[in-house]
């Protein structure tokens, strides 16, 4: 399942971003969500996975 959104982002990150995903042969959001799975990828190694529990009792948090 994918999950659109909006997101402000700085003018000038948003062309790095391009830049970097057009060097990489991608989109600027295909570069965010790929940069965005290393990120995640990185906090699990250091921290754990993150299990569906913890993302349920966020929902729950939250009220959602």
């Amino acid at each position: 399942m994918n999950t659109k959104f909006t997101m402000p982002l700085d003018e000038n990150i948003a062309r790095k971003m391009t830049y970097i995903g057009k060097f990489y042969g991608r989109s600027r959001i295909k570069e965010i969500e790929w940069a965005c799975k290393e990120w995640v990828a990185k906090f699990e190694a250091e921290h754990g996975e993150i299990r569906s529990e913890d993302l349920q009792e966020l929902q729950k948090q939250a009220g959602e």
